[in-house]
């Protein structure tokens, strides 16, 4: 069966599935692995050996988001996504930098829950946090890949999301369809700013501009803020340390103060910005 939306990463022709056998028609090979995925990340596209997050990060990010600290993050990205995909016919879905797949299995629950039929893609560099999905669900096409070249047709994908991912702007606009719809997630500038001040001498308060970014390749259309208290404990406390880049800057003595606390009070403040293309 030829899949139009998938590509060939080295040719960029359709590929076509025989069962789990992958190929296109200049003849290159692809196997979905026993768990469930497709390696399309070619060697050539890696910067090292094993690229992305490792094992012991994945796991980390699993276990906090497990604990539903993000759930209102994930909740909004949902509600949008079932408002504008409503009336569109077997809509592609493309999650960029899907991780270990919390918020893309929570978004396929939510288009299920509303009749929506689609193909969800959730793509990652990094093999460990596609193993980790899989293990989630078998009802999403996770993909090994680069978000730099993903092997995705171009003007096909109607929902992009990238949450807390590197903007690369022209291959965003390249890979939405006409009516396609992107929505980014990124921190406001007090996200957890409490542990900021904890690691840093003097906390900056900045945030990226992903409005200025984008301007030229998309149009904004809405932006929804949340702004919200948690208190983090136990096993979901030593999770969010291990998987903040924050607390990979801080010194040995600070590092093993905030690996002392029992709970940590924290302000979770990020922006779900809604795009459509120019």
């Amino acid at each position: 069966m030829t899949n139009h939306y998938l590509l060939c990463p080295v040719c960029q022709l359709s590929l076509v599935s025989v069962g789990k056998h992958w190929s296109c028609p200049a003849g290159h090979q692809f196997d979905e692995a026993r768990q469930g995925y497709l390696n399309l990340l070619l060697p050539q596209q890696k910067k090292s050996k094993q690229p992305g997050d490792n094992a012991e990060m994945i796991q980390a990010r699993q276990t906090f988001l497990n604990a539903g600290y993000y759930q209102p993050v994930s909740d909004t990205l949902n509600q949008l996504a079932v408002e504008h995909l409503f009336n569109l016919p077997n809509p592609h879905v493309l999650d960029l930098g899907c991780g270990e797949g919390y918020y893309t299995e929570r978004l396929q629950l939510a288009l299920q829950d509303h009749q929506i039929a689609s193909e969800i893609y959730g793509l990652d560099i990094s093999k460990p946090a596609i193993l980790a999905a899989c293990k989630r669900t078998k009802n999403i096409h996770w993909l090994v890949g680069t978000n730099a070249h993903p092997p995705v047709s171009p003007g096909n994908s109607q929902l992009i999301v990238s949450i807390f991912t590197r903007i690369m702007e022209a291959q965003l606009r390249a890979l939405i369809a006409e009516d396609g719809y992107l929505v980014t997630v990124n921190a406001g500038s007090h996200h957890l700013c409490e542990l900021k001040e904890i690691i840093y001498p003097a906390a900056r308060y900045e945030e990226f501009d992903v409005k200025a970014r984008l301007e030229g390749y998309f149009e904004h259309q809405h932006r929804t803020t949340l702004d919200y208290p948690i208190c983090v404990q136990g096993e979901a406390l030593k999770a969010l340390l291990d998987m903040t880049p924050h607390t990979w800057r801080a010194n040995a003595e600070t590092k093993a103060r905030l690996y002392a606390l029992e709970q940590l009070s924290l302000r979770v403040h990020m922006h779900v910005d809604w795009f459509k293309p120019c």
